[in-house]
């Protein structure tokens, strides 16, 4: 019988991604009104994010505090986001799965993302001891060469978890239309779409499109699902 590997995001997958924007929001306030002596309105900047406008949020909300902020003003504004050390909480759906899969399965995790960043979400919600490999994409390489769609990360997992001749399954889980099934539906994965109706709303890419060849197999809108699937 085939040994099962079940393999997944994190961001809007494992916990909402949502929480830790705001908890970075409001490091960067706190930042702005140390430092520049301005208020900088959180609901504002989360209301944003809401609408899509993630890329140009913090020029757009240190501007409307401060018009005549610096470059450097900008750069630490943005860091002081970054670097917040946050206070996360896996989706209940996703804490029941992880709990009901890992002694069955070997656990993987892949991650977009500056790689400190990502580590900093991944020792907020204890994640390691469940995970028997996480690859963090952006410590592959700079300038995110190998961000998901590319391959490279899915290909490490699938080298570091098969055993030779099992005919292993590998299973990935994922929110991101754009990106999240391309490598591992070329790489012969089972791929899994998590949509949850409640969370909809306040998903960061909730706005995004299946790319060619990046449509999902199989979606679930809760991860509680994954038992009668993979079953």
């Amino acid at each position: 019988m085939p040994t099962t590997h079940l393999v997944f995001d994190l961001d809007d997958t494992l916990y909402p991604e949502r929480d830790y924007a705001i908890g970075g929001f409001k490091a960067a306030a706190a930042w702005a009104c140390a430092e520049l002596g301005v208020s900088v309105d959180v609901d504002a900047m989360t209301a944003l994010l809401d609408d899509g406008h993630l890329g140009q949020l913090f020029p757009k909300v240190l501007r409307a505090a401060r018009p005549d902020h610096s470059a450097d003003d900008l750069r630490a504004f943005i860091r002081a986001y970054g670097q917040h050390t946050p206070s996360l909480f896996l989706f209940a759906d996703a804490a029941d799965a992880l709990d009901h899969w890992q002694p069955r399965v070997n656990l993987g995790l892949i991650t977009d993302g500056h790689a400190p960043t990502q580590q900093s979400k991944i020792n907020a919600l204890a994640l390691a001891p469940r995970f028997r490999k996480i690859v963090l994409t952006g410590a592959l390489g700079p300038d995110r060469a190998f961000h998901k769609p590319h391959p490279h990360a899915f290909e490490i997992m699938q080298a570091t978890l098969t055993k030779v001749g099992a005919g292993d399954r590998f299973v990935y889980v994922g929110d991101n239309l754009a990106k999240d099934f391309i490598a591992p539906n070329t790489l012969g994965w089972t791929s899994v779409h998590i949509d949850r109706p409640a969370h909809r709303h306040h998903r960061i890419h909730k706005h995004t499109q299946a790319a060619a060849g990046g449509a999902p197999h199989e979606t679930v809108s809760s991860l509680a699902e994954l038992i009668t699937l993979l079953d």
